[in-house]
């Protein structure tokens, strides 16, 4: 007969073992039966007896008989009691009936204890004094119960740190209640007060190992330090930056998600509501606080990812979500210099933990490389900042194409392929932006006053960095797919092009601003072109990607020479054009053929 259902995790273990012992049993009489079998084929036979006659048909004490002969038969497999085998399916542990009797009771009694306080005040029961007095002593003794109830069974570790929540929110209320409601202490001493509170929370919630228990304690106190200060001030930042620092040796002894979240993030959404309300009430302490939420949060999220590579996911959103205080309040609070130096500092960190992390042998093993990926990211985006801060727009489009510069060979020289992918950023950014204000397409299809020196800059950034990705991609083998990616090389050989092309009609124009000097343009632009097509033939022998670029380039000088010059050059012009471009062609059409001759001779 089955056992009656149960949840007990040793009847369960008892309930599969008894199940193995009856297949293993099974098994041992099917092994029996064939060797038995066995035996009796190699024992020796009797003489053979003399055939009985047939049965007559239809005899049915014949048929008996002989369904009386023995046969060999395996043993049924025994029957298993289905109830064992599959046990009930449990309700999740968060919705146990002890859970949310606890967890309703505690949330009750807070609410009786706030319409205690709201129906004395209203009838006038009893004075302010005694109404926060009544409330700590009210708050302690809940917390005094919830630390005996722990204590007394360990079933009952449930209700223990229900009891311990409610007490600790009920200090919150009545801190709340001294400082903003009577006035009976300065914000500095209700915020000293609630930190307090935290604090003792955070030490008995580790203590207890109770993870509800301390992320409760932090986030009623983040809760309840706004209606204390009343604004997003500077107090109210350094209480949650306060309550971060105290509660990250918790969350980081522990291993706890939670904490480290409901810690970190109410100290950046501060911050951010910080920054906004200075727009209106400008504030120097408050502006200081947030960029200190800023650098401390960066901090921080170092310290737990070296403590707790587990919590990856955490870690990073907290790295990204701490310096965006401080990318909003540089450009909207600071002046220009203070901006760019806050920027510049916020780079310098970010690039330091990157860099330590990379290259720091004791250090190496420290932080993960998706930590460090984000780290190195964030960095690009701080000095995105800084250089926005510093430079007045029309200059953007240059610093950035610099940057991206810097970074390629930087990646080239370091072996790192995310470098050259925030290059490549840089670079995408900063073409956008040259095409809309330094280099404009316009400048080469019509005849109009020159771009001057900031377009043949940028003509000349494009082109170099347009030439430097690619390369330093293919050199390092470390994007995966794209240093071999056809996408990849047509899109750095339309920014070259588009480079080249802005650079040469910027110069043209320079020199003079007639319109001979823009069809001079037209023709040095379809000739470099030209050029630049016959060379990446000739070293594309070998190289699959440079001839194809070639045969691309040589199409598209083509496309021009007939579409667009043939339209817009006459007279001189339109002849030097085509009999120079035909010359350069001719000449390369004999070189190549003789470089594919040599090579077919040399393998």
């Amino acid at each position: 007969m089955s056992q009656p259902q149960t949840d007990d995790p040793l009847q369960l273990v008892a309930g599969e073992l008894n199940a193995i012992g009856q297949r293993l049993s099974y098994l041992g009489s099917v092994l029996q039966t064939h060797a038995a079998a066995q035996a009796q084929q190699q024992a020796p036979q009797p003489a053979a007896p003399q055939p009985a006659a047939e049965p007559a048909a239809g005899d049915p004490t014949a048929a008996e008989a002989a369904d009386a002969q023995p046969k060999s038969q395996l043993p049924p497999y025994p029957k298993q009691d289905t109830a064992k085998a599959v046990p009930r399916r449990r309700l999740r542990a968060d919705f146990e009936p002890g859970r949310v009797l606890a967890w309703g009771g505690g949330g009750i009694t807070l609410l009786g204890v706030v319409f205690l306080l709201v129906l004395a005040v209203q009838q006038d029961w009893i004075g302010p004094v005694a109404r926060v007095g009544g409330g700590a002593a009210l708050a302690a003794l809940l917390i005094a119960a919830g630390w005996w109830v722990h204590h007394k069974a360990a079933e009952q570790r449930i209700a223990g740190i229900a009891l311990a929540s409610t007490g600790f929110a009920a200090l919150f209320l009545d801190a709340v209640a001294a400082t903003a409601l009577y006035r009976f202490l300065p914000v500095a001493v209700g915020l000293g007060a609630g930190l307090a509170i935290a604090l003792g929370g955070l030490l008995l919630a580790d203590r207890w190992r109770a993870q509800v228990l301390a992320v409760g304690v932090v986030l009623g106190s983040a809760i309840c330090a706004p209606l204390i200060t009343t604004a997003p001030t500077a107090p109210l930042v350094a209480f949650l930056l306060l309550l971060q620092v105290a509660a990250t040796p918790v969350q980081v002894r522990r291993g706890w998600n939670g904490l480290a979240l409901v810690a970190g993030f109410p100290a950046v959404l501060a911050a951010l509501i910080g920054t906004i309300y200075s727009l209106g009430f400008p504030n120097d302490a408050l502006t200081l606080s947030i960029f200190a939420a800023s650098v401390l949060g960066v901090v921080v999220a170092a310290i737990t990812a070296g403590a707790r590579p587990d919590a990856e996911r955490t870690n990073i959103g907290l790295l990204v979500a701490s310096p965006a205080p401080a990318f909003l309040a540089g450009p909207l609070l600071l002046e220009r210099v203070e901006a760019t130096a806050t920027g510049a500092g916020m780079t310098l960190l970010l690039a330091a933990i990157w860099a330590v992390g990379r290259y720091f042998p004791a250090f190496t093993e420290w932080l993960s490389g998706r930590f460090l990926t984000a780290t190195g990211a964030m960095a690009l985006v701080a000095a995105a900042q800084a250089t926005a801060s510093a430079l007045d727009s029309s200059s953007w489009a240059t610093a950035l194409l610099c940057e991206a510069l810097v970074l390629a060979i930087a990646g080239y020289s370091l072996r790192r392929g995310g470098i050259l992918l925030g290059s490549a950023v840089y670079a995408l950014v900063g073409f956008w932006i040259a095409v809309a204000n330094e280099a404009p397409i316009s400048a080469m299809l019509w005849f109009r006053e020159g771009t001057g020196v900031p377009g043949l800059v940028a003509g000349l950034l494009i082109t170099a960095v347009a030439v430097a990705l690619p390369v330093a991609g293919a050199g390092i083998g470390k994007l995966g797919r794209l240093p071999g990616s056809m996408a990849a090389w047509a899109v750095a050989l339309i920014a070259a092009l588009y480079g080249t092309a802005s650079a040469i009609m910027a110069a043209c124009l320079l020199v003079s601003e007639a319109r001979g000097a823009f069809l001079a343009g037209h023709i040095l632009i379809t000739l470099c072109w030209v050029i630049a097509a016959i060379a990446m033939l000739l070293r594309g022998v070998r190289i699959k990607h440079l001839r194809i670029g070639g045969m691309v380039l040589t199409a598209v000088a083509l496309a021009k020479l007939l579409l667009f010059d043939l339209a817009t050059l006459d007279g001189f012009a339109r002849v030097i054009a085509f009999l120079c471009a035909g010359l350069f062609l001719l000449t390369a059409g004999v070189g190549y053929a003789r470089l594919l001759g040599r090579e077919a001779r040399s393998s």
